[in-house]
């Protein structure tokens, strides 16, 4: 039986992406799969492209969505990057507001950890980052005063 809080949502998977190709792919990362279930489809009774990945707990889950998301793959070929989401099988909690911080000119070996990583040593409630194919970036928050204080303070 899957924890559903210690699980999360995987997807882009290609066919030949199985049980065992994911574990392996989380443990190459340093990350331990407990468990992974592949949605089928309906009709076909093929891959529907998407998973649900079991993980050790809550903490688990939130450092692979903001560690390994946008990663590539071990072992994919064609080379796919994660795509990880938190699992809310059709529940979404109220996370209430949410603010963002654009952030331009980053290199291009930033990625969404390291983003996130700058941005929480200062602003402990900044709930992840994310660099998007442009040469921009955002981190959210759920504070207007404190997403203001970090953008007069960073600039």
């Amino acid at each position: 039986m899957f924890n559903r809080m210690a699980s999360l949502w995987m997807g882009d998977l290609d066919p030949y992406m199985d049980e065992s190709f994911i574990k392996q792919a989380f443990s190459t990362m340093g990350e331990t799969a407990y468990g992974v279930k592949i949605i089928c489809h309906r009709v076909t009774g093929g891959s529907a492209g998407y998973c649900f990945v079991e993980l050790a707990d809550e903490a688990s889950v939130d450092r692979c969505v903001l560690r390994l998301n946008g990663k590539l793959v071990p072992g994919s070929n064609p080379p796919r990057k994660f795509k990880l989401n938190y699992a809310t099988y059709g529940k979404r909690p109220d996370a209430g507001p949410e603010y963002s911080v654009f952030v331009g000119d980053l290199t291009p070996e930033i990625d969404d950890f390291q983003l996130y990583e700058f941005f929480v040593k200062k602003y402990p409630s900044c709930k992840g980052g994310k660099v998007v194919t442009d040469p921009f970036g955002n981190s959210r928050y759920k504070n207007w005063a404190l997403r203001s204080s970090c953008v007069h303070t960073v600039q």
